[in-house]
């Protein structure tokens, strides 16, 4: 059991230490806009090539895929149109998704984006759900070219709210604080181990970064993050954050929130 533990350990900490993530949306007036997220996962490749996860014999892979949902839609309508109709719902609201990947092995280049064009804001609201059904498409087709650095891609399960003039990214843990709080006793173990293990990459956690960025039709009144950065216009804030930082600090992100002018 321990064993297995400290392998899940190894696997999320190279997980960390070798991926950045940027978020980012623009909203237009009506609070309809487009929605992204990026991974670079360049040095996770990189880290596993140089554990000896493929042979120096076997041709560098290299691709460079893109998949666009609706084609998806489109092309099993007809099986889809069998499924139960909550998850036929789910489907459709992933229609404006998009989902590219680019691998270079030879030059240690593994960059992975998921972006979605919404009219209303409620099209956002669960979109990290969403993004999970892009990835398991990604895993079974063009990901699976990408061997172990493929299996890391993940998303955290948050929501985004807008009212009264708020914008809102909360964590989708504290629904349940009961849940979360068991949970914390049960993997204080885990995070020992892990922290234990993650001092010896100190280094690689402070390059390493997660960027969100909003962009909104007016001005910014105030953020609840210490730290962000608002655009010359106040109409764009930008917050950064290394993976030590999140390791050590894991309610950090827990609520981001953003008032906007009248």
């Amino acid at each position: 059991m321990k064993k297995s533990l400290v392998v899940l350990c190894a696997a999320v900490a190279l997980a960390f230490v070798s991926c950045d993530v940027q978020e980012r949306i623009v909203f237009n007036e009506h609070m309809g806009g487009s929605y992204e997220t990026s991974f670079d996962l360049s040095q996770m490749l990189e880290s596993v090539g140089s554990m000896g996860a493929s042979s120096k014999d076997e041709p560098s892979k290299k691709l460079d895929t893109l998949i666009t949902f609706n084609d998806i839609l489109v092309k099993y309508k007809d099986s889809i149109a069998t499924l139960p109709k909550e998850k036929q719902v789910q489907l459709q609201n992933m229609k404006n998704m998009t989902m590219r990947m680019q691998m270079d092995e030879g030059n240690n280049i593994f960059k992975f984006n998921i972006g979605k064009e919404f009219a209303r804001f409620s099209e956002i609201e669960f979109v990290s759900y969403e993004m999970d059904e892009m990835i398991d498409l990604a895993k079974n087709n063009a990901a699976q070219e990408a061997g172990p650095a493929g299996d890391m891609l993940k998303t955290e399960k948050v929501r985004y709210f807008f009212e009264n003039n708020t914008f809102k990214r909360v964590d989708e843990k504290l629904v349940n604080s009961e849940e979360v709080e068991l949970e914390v006793v049960e993997e204080s173990e885990e995070d020992m181990m892990m922290q234990g293990m993650m001092a010896e990459f100190d280094d690689m956690l402070l390059e390493s970064k997660m960027k969100l960025e909003y962009v909104f039709p007016r001005k910014v009144k105030s953020v609840s993050m210490e730290g962000t950065k608002i655009s010359t216009d106040g109409k764009t804030v930008t917050f950064e954050i290394d993976w030590k930082t999140l390791m050590y600090d894991k309610k950090l992100l827990d609520n981001f929130e953003v008032v906007l002018e009248e």
